[in-house]
């Protein structure tokens, strides 16, 4: 798997991300929002593509996101759901208010 198209047009920074850049999508998107992730990185004053920020917010910077366990309800309702659903994980996604259930 090679770097996309995007990324070799440029001289981009690939790798980890550091805080600073952390801080910059975070601002930009908490500012002006999703809009066009083309556009993001260059108005938001970074060296990635879009691509790459896309996935920075929504997998680490997103504000909803939630780290840790499964509360004892929210655990209960994901086995209810799969007992009813069966392993039809997206309806179970959205029935259980978009819970992010990593198989």
């Amino acid at each position: 798997m090679g770097r996309h198209s995007c990324c070799l047009k440029q001289r981009l920074r690939k790798g980890l991300w550091s805080p600073e850049e952390d801080e910059k999508l975070f601002n930009y998107i908490t500012r002006y929002g999703i809009g066009c992730w083309s556009s993001v990185p260059k108005l938001a004053g970074l060296q990635r593509c879009g691509k790459s920020c896309r996935l920075r917010w929504i997998n680490y910077l997103r504000p909803d996101l939630k780290r840790g366990m499964f509360s004892q309800q929210e655990e209960d309702l994901i086995l209810s759901l799969h007992q009813l659903l069966g392993n039809r994980y997206i309806c179970i996604y959205y029935f259980a208010d978009h819970i992010y259930i990593y198989i």
